[in-house]
């Protein structure tokens, strides 16, 4: 049995929804959506002035099972955990408690990549835009679905070999958001998980989401 996890839509109105939207065109949208990108199930919510004005799901909530996916049902959010990553660096930075550019090696000693001075001169900054000169989804193969901790992630990133100079172009790398994450917990003694559900989730009363997927 294969659960689907495939795509969650939430659409924030950017304009100003008339009285007289024709959501049942807009139903008919998101069926046809679904079907054209061959999408297993997804939920579409959208919210106007702070109120939800419409909320449904298409296709299934499991692969070979009539139940249908709705507003309540859970998505693995993938890489949108990236701005929760960059926003728990905003507030440690707001608290003065580190700065964009302070240098990874201030709070990983043991941090390496490819090149002694890129290794000394990789700031926070630099994890956060994706810079260090590594190609997008270098490394992937370290982290994905083992069982290593993030630090044992991080003391092998050095064996990684660069797709460009330093700072010289955009490579999507996983890796340095372990490695922001790692910092994180330094600085604050706990968890990425665990800032992640006492400075964001349950501020907003996110009550069912959770931060892993186990």
């Amino acid at each position: 049995m294969k659960s689907v996890f495939t795509f969650l839509f939430i659409i924030f109105a950017t304009v100003v929804f008339s009285q007289n939207v024709d959501f049942e065109k807009l139903d008919a949208y998101f069926e046809k959506t679904a079907k054209d990108w061959e999408t297993p199930g997804m939920s579409v919510g959208i919210v106007k002035d702070g109120e939800i004005v419409f909320s449904k799901g298409y296709g299934v909530l499991e692969i070979g099972k009539p139940a249908k996916p709705d507003g309540n049902t859970l998505y693995a959010i993938a890489s949108n955990s990236k701005a929760f990553t960059t926003a728990l660096i905003a507030m440690l930075v707001q608290e003065g408690k580190l700065n964009w550019d302070d240098k990874v090696q201030e709070y990983l000693p043991w941090f390496e990549l490819y090149d002694p001075f890129v290794s000394r001169e990789t700031t926070i900054k630099d994890l956060l835009c994706h810079r260090v000169g590594l190609g997008t989804f270098s490394g992937d193969f370290i982290w994905y679905k083992s069982d290593l901790t993030s630090e044992e992630i991080i003391k092998r990133l050095k064996y990684l070999e660069p797709a460009f100079g330093f700072r010289d172009g955009f490579g999507y790398a996983n890796v340095m958001y372990i490695t922001a994450g790692e910092i994180i917990k330094q600085v604050t003694g706990k968890t990425w998980g665990e800032n992640v559900q006492e400075r964001i989730l349950d501020p907003v009363k996110m009550d069912r989401t959770i931060y892993s997927p186990k």
